[in-house]
């Protein structure tokens, strides 16, 4: 704890152990009391002089940001900076951060063709208040999110934060992660980062992941260079020398025997083709799911089926389309078995979102 108020302040290590011990080991108490003027680090509080006394605090009114903490009886204070010096130096990136609901941002990922980069908070945990101090708002790392990304930061104690940390399962906090919005699906996932281990990742994941038309996926760096390009880039071109041929005459090889003549066999029929894929709108129509199913050699397809129809229409289209009869269907997160059959409905699976994905496995003897 001494460290962080070192680290906070950018004070010694002596004056962190005077403020702590005169706060009883309260961090929120001691930098408050740090950068109070009425204190003041020169006062004769801190000084020497133990008998000297400070001048009285000025009457005023105020309301009380309720925080549940009881410090020294065992369970530690939220850590909240509104006002003040303190407020502005761990300014949360409102500017940066979306305003709505996880589907209402992935709406506008998909809009604006973009993945969605969130980052859950806790205000029991120090190194959340850090990600706002050292990273969010630096010029870089907004350049970056702004070109690739959506941002979205929320609170696990809230509502919205408690249904994502639930769904996704997030122990330990801060914690950042980058979700498809086409199918909800989290790509990478990160806990505390620095500024260079963020950048190093965000190159790397831009590296391999980029929207194409149809949500499709291929591989661009930062400045939308593709990674042949990228790899290539400021490399002089060496031209390739063809060796000389050898003009010499060569002595003729001796005649080989001909072979003998084997019965011709039959050629196997080719399998039939899968139909061409059916085009997929944009938008989707009330009462229908644009479904996209993962198959088991990473290609991804697209359909469009009704909400109330059986999940037999699932398999069924596998079979014409992809050639995908031996499988099985799953649900992405948690992994459930889809069941072929006519009386369990599409959406009691999917859910009564407009998009979702699907797993495609092979059956298992």
């Amino acid at each position: 704890m001494l460290e962080d108020f070192v680290e906070l302040t950018g004070s010694t290590m002596a004056e962190a152990m005077k403020y702590m011990k005169l706060c009883d080991d309260d961090l929120n108490a001691a930098v408050g009391c740090y950068f109070d003027p009425a204190v003041g680090r020169g006062s004769g509080m801190m000084g020497e002089n133990e008998e000297a006394v400070r001048a009285p605090i000025a009457a005023f009114t105020d309301q009380i940001n309720e925080q549940v903490g009881v410090g020294r009886m065992g369970k530690r204070p939220s850590i909240v900076f509104e006002d003040g010096d303190l407020g502005a130096l761990f300014k949360a990136p409102t500017d940066l951060s979306f305003v709505g609901t996880l589907e209402t941002a992935k709406i506008k990922g998909r809009n604006r063709k973009k993945w969605l980069l969130v980052n859950v908070q806790d205000k029991d945990v120090f190194q959340s208040q850090l990600l706002n101090r050292d990273l969010w708002c630096l010029e870089d790392v907004r350049d970056v999110i702004e070109r690739h990304f959506v941002f979205w930061q929320i609170f696990r104690d809230n509502l919205e934060g408690e249904h994502f940390v639930k769904f996704y399962k997030f122990t330990e906090f801060p914690c950042i992660c980058i979700i498809d919005p086409n199918t909800g699906e989290m790509l990478k996932q990160w806990g505390f980062m620095s500024h260079d281990e963020f950048m190093k990742e965000m190159h790397e994941f831009t590296l391999h992941y980029r929207f194409e038309s149809g949500g499709r996926r291929k591989s661009f760096d930062f400045y939308g260079l593709s990674r042949v390009d990228f790899m290539s880039r400021d490399k002089p071109t060496v031209p390739v020398l063809e060796p000389t041929p050898d003009r010499s005459p060569s002595p003729s090889p001796p005649p080989s025997p001909e072979p003998e003549s084997e019965p011709e066999s039959e050629p196997e029929p080719a399998p039939e083709p899968a139909l061409a894929m059916p085009d997929v709108p944009a938008d989707v129509s009330p009462g229908t799911v644009h479904v996209t199913f993962r198959l088991p050699d990473g290609a991804r397809h697209t359909g469009v089926f009704q909400q109330d129809g059986g999940c037999s229409e699932l398999y069924r289209w596998l079979a014409i389309y992809a050639r995908m009869e031996n499988h099985n269907v799953m649900t992405a997160f948690p992994r459930v078995l889809v069941t072929d059959d006519e009386d369990t409905s599409v959406k009691s699976v999917v859910g009564g979102g407009a998009r979702a994905m699907l797993i495609v496995a092979e059956k298992e003897d």
